[in-house]
């Protein structure tokens, strides 16, 4: 029973970390030529977007405010640190980039069990599969896309974590520039041989 017990602990103490980190995937289309990608710029209609699914007392374009101006810049730094630069007023860019940004409710639960294999060869008896641990949480989603001109979908990059509101706004602002570096790191997309 004490091994049973230190294995269940030793699982939990190694999914914690793990469930902390940023989740970050990325999609392209293959068809898209990113080598003449050199100059960007933000959609007319604004920065992106914002959307809160928590309770109907959420307010996006609070949340829009307060971060669009950290993650905007994140965003340009990160595109010309590759070499890509800004539109002027009036030039036509080789692509547009823009961000969405969701919070949500997530949750995440572990069961008796539910790292012992579907033997009992372990020596433990079979016993019904209880939740023993439940976490419900906020979860914010970041998506930054690259675009045609004409709004054609060429690049997406996702992220992924768990939000703390009791962070100091400055730890947030920092955690925003660093998941919008994670991000970009993987654009433009290489070239699969």
């Amino acid at each position: 029973m004490k091994k049973l017990l230190f294995a269940l602990v030793l699982c939990a103490l190694v999914a914690a970390p793990i469930g902390a980190r940023v989740k970050v995937r990325t999609e392209f289309d293959p068809k898209a030529d990113f080598t003449a990608l050199k100059t960007f710029a933000w959609p007319a209609d604004g920065y992106g977007q914002v959307k809160m699914m928590l309770s109907k007392d959420d307010d996006p374009e609070a949340l829009r405010k307060r971060f669009e101006p950290t993650l905007v810049a994140a965003v340009e730094a990160s595109l010309t640190a590759k070499g890509m630069v800004k539109a002027a007023a009036g030039q036509a860019p080789d692509f547009l980039v823009a961000y969405f940004a969701l919070v949500s409710l997530n949750q995440s639960a572990q069961t008796v069990g539910q790292f012992l294999p579907s033997t009992v060869a372990w020596g433990v008896p079979p016993f019904l599969s209880t939740t023993s641990s439940l976490k419900i949480f906020e979860q914010g989603s970041l998506v930054v896309d690259i675009w045609t001109l004409d709004k054609q979908p060429m690049w997406r990059g996702v992220a992924q974590a768990e939000m703390h509101r009791e962070k100091p706004q400055a730890q947030r602002e920092k955690r925003v520039r660093d998941t919008i570096t994670d991000i970009l790191k993987q654009f433009p997309p290489k070239k699969k041989k």
